[in-house]
């Protein structure tokens, strides 16, 4: 059961991390989309960033 719940944290992280990746690349290029979505993005960017931060941190085991 343990071994499950690992590889979904991880399964997790790496969609978090992959998901920030796409969102900074459509941030650099503003242009594809207008103002009002281009907001949106920057938004789940931070939001994605910050869920990131916090399941990390929760399945930290070592020294900061």
């Amino acid at each position: 059961m343990m071994n499950f719940t690992m590889t979904m944290m991880a399964t997790q992280i790496s969609r978090a991390k992959r998901l920030v990746k796409i969102l900074e690349r459509l941030v650099k290029q503003p242009y594809l989309y207008d103002e009002e979505q281009n907001k949106l993005i920057r938004e789940q960017l931070e939001v994605a960033k910050n869920e990131l931060a916090r399941i990390q941190e929760q399945t930290s085991k070592g020294f900061k």
